[in-house]
């Protein structure tokens, strides 16, 4: 990784912040006797997270930012958190702005439906490989061609036949919860290796408003908590999916995911 290209491996590595339930999941509470019963799907869990995506796939223009904390775990076990924002400005089935913002990295990405861009504004370098297609396929070709695994990559794939995300094998309904003004109802997961618990809007809308994933195949299992603002009628700029260099801005290429390696 010791190579010229570092400031791109380190924009890969900002962009592999969890991915949500592909890559993630939260444990139930149970009391013992229940623990030891067999796995339970209920129905009307499983029916929550397929009709949040039915809803999703629907969406065809808006705006989501995401602010949430990623635990770390040290050599002797100590925790630390890490804050994160992503905003995501979507107008399917072809243009995407997504800005990602930690205490270590700033990065932005830029696509029209011909051209992909990864900017670091605060180092002034930008990359740019040609890319068609529809949001969906940029997400699949960005991170086989380049490494880029865009964070929260769920909410474009979530309901999609065609993801690969895995199926939880546990889940239930905890309850209703007030999310600020948001009536929401809480539902808890499993999959292998991960708990995720997820917080839905009631109703004919029911987007997601707070996502907590657990790792548990880490002894500590250190969480990813995320809270979701939405925004259904963006102001989108007339340029606002391409983009417009500076005087001072200094383009390098974007190296290929297997070069980035070396």
């Amino acid at each position: 990784m010791q190579n010229r290209w570092t400031w791109l491996i380190a924009t890969a590595a900002l962009l592999a912040l969890p991915a949500g339930v592909a890559s993630a999941a939260p444990e139930a509470k149970m009391a013992p006797a229940v623990a030891a019963a067999a796995p339970r799907l209920e129905p009307d869990a499983i029916a929550a997270l397929d009709r949040m995506g039915a809803y999703l796939r629907t969406l065809k223009r808006f705006e989501v930012k995401s602010d949430s904390t990623q635990e770390e775990v040290l050599g002797n076990g100590q925790k630390l958190q890490f804050l994160n924002r992503v905003r995501y400005v979507v107008d399917a089935p072809g243009n995407l702005f997504a800005e990602l913002r930690n205490d270590r990295r700033f990065v932005r990405l830029f696509f029209d439906g011909k051209e992909l861009t990864v900017e670091t504004p605060l180092k002034g370098y930008y990359a740019q490989a040609p890319m068609t297609g529809t949001i969906a396929q940029l997400l699949t070709r960005a991170y086989d061609q380049f490494g880029i695994d865009f964070p929260l990559q769920d909410l474009f794939r979530w309901g999609d036949p065609s993801a690969s995300a895995e199926r939880p094998v546990e889940g239930f309904r905890v309850g209703p919860a007030k999310l600020g003004d948001n009536s929401t109802m809480h539902y808890a997961f499993r999959q292998q290796g991960t708990d995720f618990q997820i917080w839905i809007d009631e109703g004919d809308k029911p987007l997601p408003r707070k996502l907590v994933i657990t790792t548990l195949t880490d002894p500590a299992q250190p969480q990813y908590v995320a809270y979701f603002t939405w925004n259904m009628d963006p102001k989108i700029g007339t340029n606002g999916f391409s983009f417009l260099p500076t005087k001072d801005s200094i383009k390098i290429p974007l190296v290929s995911a297997n070069a980035a390696a070396k």
